[in-house]
């Protein structure tokens, strides 16, 4: 990826504290806003342990995230909870140790047009 693309999708990436998760498997088709935070071109989600999302997860990977600014397509993988060497202000959030965290890598980011509908542009981070 050029480096004003990479540098354009993490500027985007930042934005949000909180993004739609929709995931599909065992649990049906589910879609739930959670809280969010991205480091470079990572995304990681606060997710209750308690969803249908986990479950969800466990069998099919591939996840779309959707925020006011943009929607993204990637890959998603339930971490282990002692990950205390991610630096991650949303873990010191109240109701932390009810939650799992999940990361997404992005494949594909569409940003959105501020006004109207569609998107502005399409940045293919990577292929599956």
């Amino acid at each position: 990826m050029l480096d004003y693309v990479r540098q354009r999708a993490i500027e985007v990436l930042k934005i949000p504290r909180s993004a739609v998760l929709a995931t599909s498997g065992p649990a049906g088709v589910q879609a739930s806003e959670f809280p969010c935070e991205a480091l470079q071109l990572e995304l990681y989600l606060l997710v209750p342990q308690t969803s249908d999302h986990l479950f969800n997860l466990e069998h099919v990977s591939t996840v779309s995230l959707l925020t006011e600014k943009w929607e993204l397509k990637g890959e998603a993988q339930i971490l282990s909870p002692n990950l205390a060497d991610l630096k991650l202000d949303m873990l010191r959030e109240p109701g932390v140790e009810w939650s799992v965290l999940v990361r997404v890598r992005p494949c594909k980011l569409q940003i959105r047009k501020e006004e109207g509908w569609g998107n502005l542009e399409t940045i293919d981070i990577q292929s599956h």
